[in-house]
């Protein structure tokens, strides 16, 4: 290993992102057993396209090959919602994944977001460590999707602990 970057990523990149964001979503899916549910899985070149186009997306290349990828976007109230965060499973537990959390907030950061916030399965114990080591924490947990889902929170700013990041980010 001997180069990585953490880029923002164009169009070009929309086959590497697609392709990442599914290989690690079908472990995801493995792990909650509700193949059905998770739609990363299901996204097309277009959707991909379309967020590269209309959201933050930021990919991880070592020594020029693309090994993960991350989505945000900023909602109400200078809320980002971090989305689809994929690494290649043989790139896992080598920090890169931090790197590009690091990349993330830094973005944020400088977009004036006031807080960070994910979903990710609560069962998966491995993610929820993940950002735990990487500064958030469980805000609250929901069975929207039919699983137990744990709802993450990532504070730039100092925020009032009640404030309601689940309504500043819906749809």
């Amino acid at each position: 290993m001997e180069q990585i970057l953490l880029l923002r990523a164009t169009e070009d990149d929309a086959p590497d992102v697609r392709a990442i964001t599914k290989k690690a979503f079908d472990l995801y899916a493995n792990e909650v057993r509700k193949r059905e549910k998770i739609a990363a899985l299901y996204e097309t070149p277009d959707d991909v396209l379309r967020d590269i186009r209309d959201k933050h997306v930021y990919i991880a290349k070592i020594d020029g090959e693309t090994v993960g990828s991350v989505r945000f976007a900023v909602k109400r109230e200078g809320i980002a919602y971090l989305s689809r965060f994929s690494m290649l499973p043989d790139v896992q537990n080598l920090g890169i994944g931090g790197l590009l959390l690091e990349k993330v907030k830094l973005e944020c950061l400088a977009l004036g977001v006031r807080a960070i916030t994910l979903h990710t399965a609560s069962k998966m114990r491995s993610a929820v460590a993940f950002y735990l080591k990487n500064g958030y924490y469980i805000h609250s947990i929901s069975k929207d999707s039919d699983y137990i889902r744990a709802f993450m929170v990532n504070e730039l700013v100092e925020m009032d602990e009640m404030f309601d990041y689940e309504s500043a980010v819906s749809p």
